[in-house]
Parts: C-alpha cells; sequence; structure tokens
C-alpha cells in the first residue's frame, strides 16, 4: 500500500489516500479499482478521528482506494466552502485516476453526520462545478440532511450563520434531483443528536425523482457509531451491519468484487 496527500482550494484542507499496491502483473486481481472519499462528521465545527481511519480501512479491506478529506470547518468556512472542496476532490481523484489506479467512473462518496451532509451537498449541487466533480454514488452514515425543522442546530449555524439563503441552499431535501447519484443511507431510531426524519425526508424525496437508494434505520445506537465497535469507542452489534451492507450494495452497483 501507498500513501498520498494533496492540498484541496485556498484554506489548504488535505486529502489523504490509501492506495493498493499493483499485483495485477503478478496475479489475477485489480489494477484500477473504484474509489471511496470519506468525508468525517464534526458539526462543522471539528473532523471526527473516529470517522476518518477506522472507516477508511474498511473499504481499503474490501479492495477499494479510499481517500479521506479533512474539509474546513468553523471560521474557514466564511473563506471556503466546503462543497466546493469536496467538488475539488472528487474531480483531482477523477482526473488523477491513471496515476492512482482508480476507475474514474465509480468514485463514491461518504459521509458522517455534518460529513453527511456535504457528501450529499456535492451529490446534490455537482452540477454548479462540472461533470468531473460528479460522485458516482454516495454512502450517507446518520446524515445531516435538512436546516428545517429537524435540523442539527450546531451544523447549520457553523455552515451558514443563520442566513435564510444558504439554510435554503443547504436544506438538501429540497435540493434532490434526478441528477442526483444513487445513495445507501443508515441511521438509528435513538439518534437524539440528528433526528432519523433526516434519512426519512431524504428518502422520500429521493424516491419522489426516482433515484436509486437504499435506505436503513436500526432500531438501537446513539449518534456518531461510526463503524459501532470497540475500536472506536461505541458498540452496538446490530447497526456495525452497515460497513458491509454498504460495500455490498457498492460491488453491487458498480459490478465490483474483491
Amino acid at each position: 500500500m501507498r500513501t498520498v496527500e494533496y492540498t484541496i482550494g485556498n484554506n489548504e484542507s488535505r486529502l489523504i489516500g490509501y492506495i493498493h499496491d499493483d499485483l495485477s502483473s503478478y496475479c489475477d486481481t485489480y489494477r484500477k479499482r473504484p474509489a471511496v472519499i470519506i468525508c468525517p462528521g464534526g458539526g462543522y465545527v471539528h473532523l471526527s478521528p473516529r470517522e476518518a481511519d477506522p472507516v477508511a480501512f474498511q473499504f481499503l479491506s474490501a479492495g477499494y482506494q479510499v481517500f479521506i478529506l479533512y474539509y474546513s470547518i468553523g471560521e474557514a468556512i466564511r473563506k471556503v466552502s466546503p462543497e466546493s472542496e469536496a467538488a475539488a476532490a472528487i474531480k483531482l481523484v477523477r482526473e488523477n485516476s491513471e496515476d492512482l489506479d482508480v476507475e474514474e467512473n465509480m468514485i463514491a462518496i461518504a459521509g458522517f453526520s455534518a460529513g453527511g451532509h456535504l457528501a450529499l451537498s456535492i451529490a446534490c449541487h455537482w452540477r454548479l462545478y462540472g461533470e468531473e466533480s460528479k460522485p458516482d454514488a454516495a454512502v450517507l452514515s446518520y446524515p445531516v440532511v435538512t436546516m428545517g425543522e429537524y435540523a442539527h442546530a450546531g451544523s447549520r449555524e457553523a455552515l451558514t450563520d443563520n442566513d435564510e439563503k444558504l439554510i435554503s441552499y443547504y436544506s438538501l431535501e429540497t435540493q434532490v434531483s434526478d441528477d442526483t447519484p444513487p445513495c445507501f443511507i443508515w441511521h438509528t431510531a435513538e439518534d437524539m443528536s440528528v433526528p432519523v426524519m433526516n434519512s426519512i425526508l431524504l428518502s422520500s424525496a429521493l424516491s419522489a425523482v426516482s433515484v436509486p437508494f437504499e435506505l436503513h434505520i436500526f432500531q438501537n445506537g446513539a449518534h456518531g457509531l461510526s463503524i459501532a465497535r470497540k475500536e472506536t469507542g461505541m458498540v452496538e452489534k446490530r447497526a456495525e451491519e452497515w460497513v458491509q451492507l454498504s460495500i455490498s450494495w457498492l460491488s453491487s452497483l458498480f459490478g465490483f468484487s474483491f
């Protein structure tokens, strides 16, 4: 395995990649593989390490090339939007697909909580940045979706500074269109920080425009489960199934098995 690092945008946000060694000349295996770009959560004020490397290694072990986007947070958002950094990250991976051994039409973006909002934001708004910034799929873990009644107030304030135009723009259940890529969504019914209605509203919006999606709502589990194992400090045996469910979903979508 090799690692790569890029800087994104004027805030010099980091994109870290974990790339499989190319063994295709030695055995019957892949050279180019699908990619997953991970956006950790943290309410747009910090970035959770629990939702970075531990998640990356799950997708890496399933054969994917994996990247983690450490996007702008806090006051830095006022200078550069995280959405533009997500767009730039997808474009960078796609433009460097030969060097990174990535299938350029198999690039998923994955996000957790506020990072899920960011992943969905570029999935909804990619047309503003061009075709090269379009994700081919989105994996959304207990995502912030709405800026309305069921909003996560901290994410709304950090991202929009309570500007009404931005609140409307980032209420993503209203931004879904038939150009939004397929989505895998999971949440827990017990989530008290980002209400499960966020994922229900999103699923309803996707269904209304016939965008393929898969939704899993687990009965138990607090917010911020990450991979839901002892490694990340919160164990929830049923909810940890989301990892293999999402990998299976992506593999079916991309026609990739490892």
